[in-house]
């Protein structure tokens, strides 16, 4: 079989292109133009209407030319197809189109609006800079949370304008804080953009190395001159503690905690304005220094030596009218011949101030006294007068530290009578109050529940609970009842609803003893039953680890009296209210019989059952008991008794 080719034409210039070339070869004809495949039919019909007669060898070339023309005509039905699908899948294309330009216009809109609520915004705010540019700049300074001061927020401020930017940029209020957490590069350009205003230096423990602290400090110094507050938090070596010590003019914020514990040190403050806030531990201060008058916020912790005395803090707090905050906690005096009350300075007694007017703080609202010696605690209690103090938290402490809590026949006989007033409002804000008394300390506890909080941070971070959380010590004589029934009556305890009364722990055929045991071989507690006559409004009496409760159960048994003897018309009985009783062992378990025969007593005396004319009765009866709670062996003896009882 031949095969024919004829040769194509040579390329054109770009300018000019052939509107038709073909390829035959024999036995499939194909044809193309510039735009594809090209319909044969007319070119075919064309040359076979040449006018040339059909030959033999023509004809035999038939079947081949009719295979050619049939996979022409296909391949021309194949893009024919091809092209009306694409005819009906373009309005689709165009209306999707369509919906991207629509979209595109909705997304312009909006940005457009976007803009013009900031340029609103900005608009308003902008017109800040019309007022005088002291009252702009207070404006300003108002929304700045300085105690969480950084650079960020600066940042935000300085987006609103060019107006505003060129103020934050350029007035050295809105740069007060360096801090050795930021980094030389960032500390030098505080510096730069504040080199006149007042500085806020603060290195703490986690803004590097111990190296990282000395360098920053020295730098610091080169502008002691303008420090405004000064904090510092790790470890204190001399040579950065000279460095704080720099005289600082200006300083009016101090709040110095190292982490080398009781290594006391005593900071000295040079002459300069008087403090504001001042917040320290195992530090102590000069403290006849002028400097410490018109203080806001008091908090020293952690005094093992020169500790101030009654006449120094009193002066401190009398010079100090608009103090808002008043933390003592954690003294102990380990200093050779000195005591609590005497000038560490000189080694001398100083005398209590005889005068006995209180010392007046209005605007005192926290009051924490926490493990002071025992003088300053009493005195402070008794001269303080703060009737907006919330927050009250004295003598609470841990076991393992030194001082007793508050005596309380001082707090009732001292002329200046300030202890009940002090304790007033914060019992009035509590939602409600609570009483225990610690059989083992001789201590008696008045507490509101929720109990008051005051977190262990520095003064502008620290957070409080109002409340009242107050523990002081009855001394074991024969006035401690009335004294306290006296302590107790000044107080506003109206909704005090609920006394714990709690033991020592002790086993109950331990703890008695000959002098401990009365005439049924109970054993007598320490506990003042006479204070139970300044309780009426209590309805829930609960007795734990072991109280020797069987004295309180004789006392609430019996009607009060007068001073005559005759039967009192008032009030007849302590604890008139009382509806829930809880007992724990106040005896020996072997002798459960006789502890169920002092609660069936109480009982019956409180009923009113025993031979008794209720004609003749003037008084009013208690209120019967509703709930009674008794140790697991008493209620063995119940169901002994009463074959009915359950529980």
């Amino acid at each position: 079989m031949a095969y024919f080719c004829r040769k194509p034409r040579e390329t054109p210039p770009p300018s000019v292109t052939p509107q038709t070339t073909w390829t035959i070869t024999a036995p499939a004809v194909i044809f193309y133009d510039r735009f594809g495949l090209m319909d044969p039919g007319p070119l075919l019909q064309d040359s076979s209407k040449g006018g040339t007669e059909e030959t033999p060898t023509s004809r035999k070339a038939e079947p081949e030319v009719d295979a050619a023309v049939q996979a022409v005509s296909i391949l021309v039905n194949e893009r024919l197809s091809l092209q009306a699908s694409a005819t009906h899948v373009q309005p689709s294309i165009l209306a999707l189109e369509s919906l991207q330009d629509c979209i595109n216009e909705l997304q312009s809109g909006i940005m457009a609006k976007i803009v013009e609520l900031k340029r609103f915004k900005n608009q308003n705010e902008v017109l800040l800079h019309t007022l005088p540019p002291e009252i702009f700049l207070e404006i300003l300074s108002a929304s700045i949370d300085w105690p969480n001061w950084n650079v960020e927020r600066n940042h935000i401020l300085a987006q609103v304008c060019k107006h505003w930017w060129r103020t934050i940029t350029t007035v050295s209020w809105f740069w007060p804080e360096i801090d050795v957490a930021h980094g030389k590069e960032t500390t030098a350009m505080i510096l730069r953009k504040n080199q006149a205003g007042p500085l806020v230096v603060r290195c703490a423990a986690d803004g590097g190395g111990h190296s990282d602290r000395v360098e920053f400090m020295k730098l610091a110094v080169q502008h002691a001159t303008r420090w405004k507050s000064l904090i510092f938090k790790g470890r204190l070596t001399d040579e950065l503690f000279t460095l704080l010590e720099t005289p600082a003019p200006i300083l009016s914020e101090l709040f110095i905690y190292p982490y080398n514990g009781p290594d006391q040190r005593q900071f000295h403050l040079s002459e300069g304005v008087f403090m504001k806030h001042l917040d320290c531990d195992f530090c102590s201060l000069p403290w006849d220094s002028t400097r410490l008058s018109k203080l806001l916020s008091i908090q020293i912790r952690n005094l093992t030596r020169d500790l101030p005395s009654i006449p120094q803090l009193r002066n401190i707090l009398e010079a100090s009218p608009q103090l808002q905050w008043l933390l003592l906690a954690s003294w102990s005096d380990d200093s050779q011949g000195t005591t609590p009350a005497a000038d560490a300075s000189k080694g001398k007694q100083v005398a209590e101030p005889s005068s006995p007017s209180p010392i007046c703080l209005p605007s005192l609202e926290t009051l924490v006294l926490q493990n002071v010696p025992r003088d300053i605690n009493d005195y402070l209690l008794t001269h303080i007068y703060a009737p907006l103090c919330t927050c009250i938290i004295a003598g609470i402490r841990p076991a393992s530290l030194h001082f007793l809590p508050p005596r309380l026949s001082l707090c009732l006989t001292h002329p200046s009578n300030t202890f009940a007033k002090l304790l007033s409002p914060a019992i009035s804000a509590a939602p409600e109050m609570m009483m225990s008394y610690e059989e083992a300390k001789g201590t008696f506890r008045i507490y509101s529940s929720p109990e008051p909080e005051v977190s262990n941070e520095w003064i502008h971070w620290v957070k409080r609970k109002p409340g009242i959380n107050f523990l002081f010590h009855t001394d074991k004589t024969p006035e401690v009842g009335s004294e306290l029934r006296h302590a107790l009556s000044g107080l506003n305890l109206e909704r005090a609803t609920t006394l714990h009364l709690i033991g020592d722990g002790a086993n109950p055929s331990e703890a008695s003893g000959p002098d401990d045991t009365g005439p049924s071989g109970e054993t007598s507690s320490s506990f003042p039953v006479e204070a139970l006559q300044a309780l009426p409004q209590v309805t829930q009496l609960f007795s734990a680890r072991n109280f020797r409760v069987g004295d309180v159960l004789k006392d609430l048994s019996k009607p009060l009296t007068d001073v005559s003897g005759s039967t009192n018309t008032g009030e007849s009985w302590k604890l008139p209210q009382l509806s829930t009783l809880s007992l724990s062992r106040w005896r020996p378990a072997s002798n459960a019989k006789g502890m169920l025969d002092e609660i069936l007593h109480f009982g019956m005396l409180r009923k009113g059952d025993l031979d008794r004319n209720e004609d003749d009765w003037v008084g009013s009866w208690p209120k019967p008991l509703e709930r009674l709670v008794v140790p697991p062996e008493v209620a063995e003896a119940f169901k002994e008794a009463d074959s009915t009882f359950e529980g």
